[in-house]
């Protein structure tokens, strides 16, 4: 839920923006991330809420930001459901391929993450599924009608007055199959076409894209409005120390850091040393799912992932207190 009476603490601690996240009507199995509808999920708030909220926060002075999730959809979306159903126009929205070929390419190394394949089978439509399970099927970004999808999503974005955007794995959209190698499940992605093709449709709104060291930090040096939200960590499990480039902005709370505690990291140096930085977002989280309360409570426990159940993702307990605690030193 969007919580208006709890802008003005965010903004006393020291915060410039607001990050929303599961904020869309989803299919329910990936919590939020298999949009089926780019409008506001009626399970959180309503559209006249999400107004006040925006208004609210505006008045103080903070901007909004939400999620984009470009890499995937839910195969209840409009675009899915056209390409799974044959409709004209739509045959490319989605990577479809045989069975045969699915196999081969599965053998091949084709990477899938939080699951066990490569390419979900909807009878007899084999499509490809980095994320999890056929809940999320990918996005094909060579199609003229998923370009035109996204344009239109990022004009009612703006209309919404949404300051920033995060794009969900924006540098995974266009990958090269061919290239798969098991010891290397980046390898089939290309990073700079990628982020060009999500900056040819989102105009000149501020995008913050999730950055696994996919390539060098170089892409982002030519672009405006685009910065690389360090979880880096949380494929490589190793902590990047480059936080004084000026185009890499630390991602610190429940969603990125997820595997820090996993990997034997240590959760306050990692918060402490990060704060330096001249940027820093969060996304800090409660029970009941991605909320601004989380932003300014300094409770006990937080919310972080389980990263091997993608249905289950948000709902594992571990400690919060030290990274907020950090927070308040540096901005109380």
């Amino acid at each position: 839920m969007v919580t208006s009476h709890l802008l003005p603490s965010i903004k006393y601690a020291g915060f410039d923006g607001v990050y929303l996240i599961g904020l869309w009507k989803d299919g329910g199995y990936d919590n939020g991330f298999d949009i089926v509808e780019y409008v506001v999920n009626p399970k959180f708030t309503t559209n006249l809420d999400f107004k006040i909220f925006e208004i609210t926060a505006h008045q103080l002075g903070l901007k909004i930001g939400v999620d984009v999730v470009p890499n995937h959809t839910s195969d209840q979306s409009r675009l899915a459901q056209n390409c799974l159903n044959d409709t004209p126009e739509y045959e490319d929205v989605l990577y479809v391929v045989s069975k045969e070929e699915a196999e081969r390419l599965t053998r091949s190394g084709v990477p899938n993450f939080f699951g066990k394949l490569a390419y979900s089978d909807f009878e007899d439509k084999y499509v490809r599924s980095t994320f999890a399970d056929y809940h999320q099927l990918n996005l094909n970004w060579h199609s003229l009608k998923v370009k035109e999808y996204f344009k239109e999503i990022f004009s009612q974005l703006r209309q919404a007055k949404i300051d920033f955007v995060r794009i969900d794995c924006g540098m995974m959209l266009l990958e090269d199959v061919s290239k798969a190698d098991p010891a290397n499940p980046m390898a089939v992605f290309n990073p700079k076409a990628s982020i060009d093709a999500i900056r040819e449709v989102a105009g000149d709104m501020p995008l913050f894209f999730e950055w696994f060291d996919l390539g060098s930090l170089d892409l982002f040096n030519n672009l405006d409005n685009c910065w690389a939200l360090d979880c880096s960590y949380v494929l490589t499990g190793q902590v990047n120390t480059n936080w004084n480039h000026e185009k890499v902005v630390p991602l610190l709370g429940g969603h990125d850091q997820m595997t820090l505690a996993d990997r034997g990291l240590d959760t306050v140096a990692v918060t402490t040393e990060a704060l330096k930085s001249k940027h820093v977002f969060s996304d800090l989280q409660t029970e009941l799912g991605w909320t601004t309360e989380a932003a300014i409570l300094p409770s006990d426990e937080g919310y972080d992932a389980d990263i091997k159940n993608p249905n289950q993702r948000y709902r594992a307990r571990r400690p919060m207190r030290p990274i907020i605690e950090a927070f308040i030193k540096k901005f109380g």
